[in-house]
């Protein structure tokens, strides 16, 4: 299996262990999960930015 099918299906098992156990009903499960991967996604697209954006060279240095 491929690392990004391993990963998918980790996550996957995790949103509904998540969702048969939290002890919240479907929707507010549902819900909750969406806002902690929507929050997880954004600091994973802020860590990116940081690795592509190339940094400001430091006053004294040449580029």
């Amino acid at each position: 299996m491929q690392p990004r099918g391993q990963l998918w299906f980790a996550l996957e098992g995790i949103c509904k262990d998540f969702r048969a156990y939290s002890g919240l009903g479907e929707r507010e499960s549902l819900e909750v999960l969406i806002v902690v991967l929507t929050n997880m996604l954004a600091e994973q697209k802020t860590a990116l930015e940081e690795l592509t954006t190339p940094k400001p060279a430091e006053p004294g240095t040449t580029p």
